[in-house]
């Protein structure tokens, strides 16, 4: 058995950095190559797109490897029954998470094209279609984690620190609740130091791209709490 610790929102919040590191240095990587907007279109194999076919196996070894049996890491596009079955017998128990389906899997694609194409050249090359598909299901799945799963978690801590908030019903009064523009600021400043020690342009667009991360995370903390209230019910 493999008991998951109680959230700490101090080890969270290093994680949390960690991981807009990863993002602004993945769309780094990204801006390199050609827009490459066919690989979302595009049939590859099994009646798949190019991103949906790697996208899903990468999150079938995620998922042979027990990852998703972990109740802070959901796949994203594909369900858990759609993925191959873990190669491990493995019971989770947790302080404060419970299994939520959180699904924004279209705001999350539709983000992330935004911001490519802003910085992308905008055109086609077949040639560079598999190390681009590559680097955007990395980034997806990166994006996945960042948003929903620390937004899932950040809300567990939430709970446990104001139980109020399961007592509100309005979608728009518990977002009021949670939002921190001081930590949004940090949150933001921090990515775009980061967007100039690696160089990347459109300083001013990926400061929109910072925020929307912080706007969808704050939906999934709400949509956590809504979920969270209805259970208790």
């Amino acid at each position: 058995m493999v008991k998951l610790k109680a959230i700490d929102i101090n080890d969270l919040r290093v994680k949390l950095d960690q991981m807009n590191e990863q993002i602004i240095s993945g769309l780094k990587t990204r801006s390199r190559f050609p827009l490459n907007i066919g690989t979302f279109k595009q049939n590859f194999a099994d009646g798949k797109t190019w991103f949906s076919y790697r996208l899903k196996k990468e999150q079938d070894i995620d998922s042979e490897f027990g990852r998703f049996l972990y109740p802070d890491q959901s796949p994203i596009i594909y369900s858990k029954e759609e993925l191959a079955k873990p190669r491990i017998n493995r019971t989770i128990t947790s302080e404060g998470i419970e299994q939520v389906q959180i699904d924004i899997h279209k705001e999350i694609i539709n983000m992330y094209h935004e911001i490519l194409e802003k910085l992308c050249e905008k055109k086609e090359d077949i040639a560079n279609y598999g190390e681009t598909t590559k680097q955007d299901v990395e980034n997806i799945i990166l994006y996945n984690e960042r948003i929903v799963g620390i937004g899932e978690q950040v809300a567990g801590y939430k709970m446990q620190n104001n139980p109020e908030l399961l007592k509100l019903k309005d979608p728009e009064e518990i977002r009021k609740k949670l939002i921190n523009p001081k930590r949004e600021q940090e949150v933001i400043d921090k990515m775009i130091a980061i967007t100039k020690k690696y160089e990347l342009d459109h300083v001013e667009e990926i400061k929109k791209f910072a925020q929307k991360i912080i706007n969808l995370t704050t939906e999934v903390e709400v949509k956590r709490i809504l979920a969270a209230a209805k259970n208790k019910q």
